[in-house]
C-alpha cells in the first residue's frame, strides 16, 4: 500500500468532503490524526458545513470559564464519526482561548437537535483544530459519553455555555 505525503492526504479527504463521500473523509481524518498529536492539534481540517456561532460571552466574567458547550446541530451536519469513540464537531466559531481554559478545565461537547430536546451526541472534548480558511473556527476533537445532557445556556441562537469557577 502506498503512503500519501500529509499534503496529498489532506486534499484526498478535502475532495472526498466536496463529493460527499464520508468514509473516506473519516479515512483520512483517522490518518492526519494519527500523524499529529491529538490535544490541541491545530492542523488543517475540513468538514463538510461551517456553523457561524459567536463565542459572544466569552471568558470575560472573571474567573469563570467554559465547562460546556452546547450547539444546536441537526442530523450530525458536519460531524465526522472516527468509529473508535470519538467524533469531530464539525466548524464552530469560539475563541482559542476560551477553548484552551476549557481543556484544562475537561469541558464536554453536547450536540442538540434543537434547544427544548436533549442532546443526541456528547462527550469529553479531548483537543481541537483550526478550520481552514476560517480564522475563528474550531472543529472540536470529542471522546463520546453515552449520557444525554439537557440545553444549558441562557439568551437566544443556537448554543449556549455551562459556565463554571476555575
Amino acid at each position: 500500500m502506498k503512503t500519501f505525503d500529509k499534503k496529498k492526504v489532506e486534499t484526498i479527504r478535502d475532495n472526498a468532503v466536496r463529493l460527499g463521500a464520508d468514509d473516506l473523509v473519516a479515512m483520512c481524518e483517522e490518518d492526519l490524526a494519527a500523524r499529529a498529536p491529538v490535544a490541541r492539534a491545530r492542523s488543517s481540517s475540513s468538514s463538510s458545513s461551517t456553523r457561524r456561532v459567536s463565542a459572544g460571552g466569552s471568558a470575560s466574567r472573571t474567573g469563570d470559564v467554559v465547562g460546556g458547550y452546547h450547539f444546536v446541530c441537526e442530523k450530525d451536519h458536519g460531524v465526522i464519526d472516527l468509529g473508535d469513540g470519538r467524533f469531530w464537531s464539525g466548524t464552530w466559531t469560539v475563541s482559542d482561548a476560551d477553548v484552551d481554559k476549557s481543556l484544562d478545565a475537561g469541558a464536554y461537547l453536547a450536540l442538540h437537535e434543537t434547544r427544548s430536546q436533549p442532546s443526541y451526541r456528547q462527550g469529553k472534548i479531548v483537543g481541537y483544530r483550526k478550520a481552514p480558511g476560517d480564522d475563528e473556527g474550531v472543529e472540536f476533537l470529542v471522546e463520546s459519553q453515552p449520557k444525554a445532557r439537557a440545553w444549558v445556556g441562557a439568551g437566544s441562537g443556537d448554543k449556549g455555555y455551562k459556565w463554571v469557577r476555575q
